[in-house]
């Protein structure tokens, strides 16, 4: 989009005063400044700034508005075209008088608006410190110093309104980001630091796309009830707290009997990732659970089992870890599968059943799941390596996988679309 008028006319057309906290009423009409690049009208404003000085300009009114700001005949800054009447916050790199334009986003905009000027206390460039709270405005990625004089628990929020925070630390033996571990887009670290120098890195996702407001906290944290876990044995109903910080984290255990097991990973700061190996089973899931959380509901064997508490992307932070295991119904979990013999079996909420079987002549073959309470889907794979997947390749929500196999082992997932449906199916393997 066009800017709201040239530097040559911002320079040479009169411009009204206006001071820091004060308010200046005006009108867009067919009378002000035309603006000949795009059609657009024009109103200037004059403020006096130091160097330095950081000022916020808001545009409140009728008028579809935006805001560019000059000095000495140079483009300064403009607000966000894709929104309209957004605010314009401007850095003043020199003292001097500064030019803002009040223009309509195009030639049919007028109307009636008013122009705020605020300043803001912006960051100095102080080291911060245990319970600081700064506010600063950045058109570029800035790295600030932290110094932490006592081993402990922290949490660091980087908060933006107008771009997407991500948040980078440094320092003896660490080296950690974020991006949306806060609330909405904000980041958050949540880490153990020991005494010593680190450095904050404040940017925004994409790199260098950020320009705006952000604020930055810094805050002691005790350590959750029950201290923290990095590993270990897991015991069927316990629930725990674990600190990622990124490295998997990895815990054991051990079923005495077949059991449907049910494994949430949950955490308002990193995207849980898990997965599950042990006595044949391969089992990885990132999003099974609500939002962005984790789950693994499936029925194991006897034997011993690791599950690995990971994360989907880069981040730290607290995650907390629950595990329930119960005897398994008749007819469910899966077993083995045999060429010529279907199966009728039950599906729980939230379960996937586990069949295999023997390949022992290489051929076609065709894998079936008939239902009429789930949405079918099949998923094959061999020695841990995926094969095949489908939905609804058996016709209605029925899956189906046809292929050539060759002699060999084959593990096959018997599961719905809708992870909390439940219900009756039919499991077949046939050689075409």
């Amino acid at each position: 989009m066009a800017p709201s008028m040239s530097p040559a006319a911002a320079v040479a057309e009169p411009a009204d005063a206006l001071t820091l906290g004060a308010e200046r009423r005006g009108e867009i009409t067919s009378r002000s400044s035309l603006n000949h690049q795009d059609g657009s009208r024009s109103q200037l404003y004059r403020i006096d700034l130091r160097e330095g000085q950081v000022v916020a300009f808001k545009l409140e009114g009728a008028l579809r508005g935006r805001l560019t700001a000059f000095h000495d005949g140079d483009l300064v800054a403009t607000s966000n075209p894709e929104r309209e009447s957004a605010p314009l916050v401007v850095r003043a790199r020199r003292a001097g008088s500064y030019t803002i334009a009040v223009s309509g986003v195009d030639a049919s905009a007028y109307g009636p608006f008013t122009l705020q000027a605020t300043a803001i206390e912006a960051y100095n460039g102080e080291t911060l410190r245990v319970g600081a709270a700064i506010s600063d405005w950045t058109d570029a990625r800035r790295q600030l110093p932290l110094q932490i004089d006592e081993a402990g628990f922290y949490t660091i929020d980087m908060m933006s309104d107008d771009f997407d925070s991500v948040l980078k630390l440094d320092g003896p033996g660490v080296a950690l980001s974020n991006d949306d571990g806060g609330d909405g887009s904000n980041a958050r670290i949540s880490a153990r630091l020991a005494p010593g120098t680190y450095t904050l890195t404040a940017e925004g996702y994409g790199g260098d796309r950020i320009n705006g407001l952000y604020q930055i906290r810094v805050a002691a944290r005790p350590l959750p009830e029950g201290g923290l876990r990095e590993g270990g044995a897991l015991d069927v109903g316990s629930t725990l707290t674990g600190l990622y910080e990124g490295n998997a984290h990895a815990y054991t255990f051990s079923l005495p009997a077949r059991r449907v097991v049910r494994i949430d990973m949950r955490s308002d700061e990193i995207d849980p990732l898990m997965h599950l190996a042990g006595n044949g089973v391969e089992k990885t899931d990132d999003d099974g659970g609500d939002g962005l959380n984790a789950r693994i509901s499936m029925l194991l064997e006897p034997g011993d089992y690791t599950l690995r508490a990971d994360a989907a992307s880069a981040g730290a932070g607290l995650y907390t870890l629950a595990f329930a295991a119960s005897e398994a119904p008749d007819n469910v979990g899966g077993g083995t599968l045999a060429a010529g013999r279907p199966i009728e079996a039950t599906l729980l909420p939230g379960m996937t059943d586990r069949w295999t079987f023997n390949i022992r002549s290489a051929g076609e073959y065709a894998i079936a799941m008939h239902s009429d309470d789930v949405d079918s889907y099949l998923r094959l794979s061999r020695d841990g390596q995926e094969v095949a997947t489908d939905d609804d390749g058996g016709g209605a929500l029925n899956a189906r996988i046809a292929q050539r196999l060759e002699s060999g082992s084959y593990v096959v997932e018997a599961s719905s679309v809708d992870g909390d449906t439940g219900g009756n199916y039919r499991i077949s393997l046939e050689r075409r």
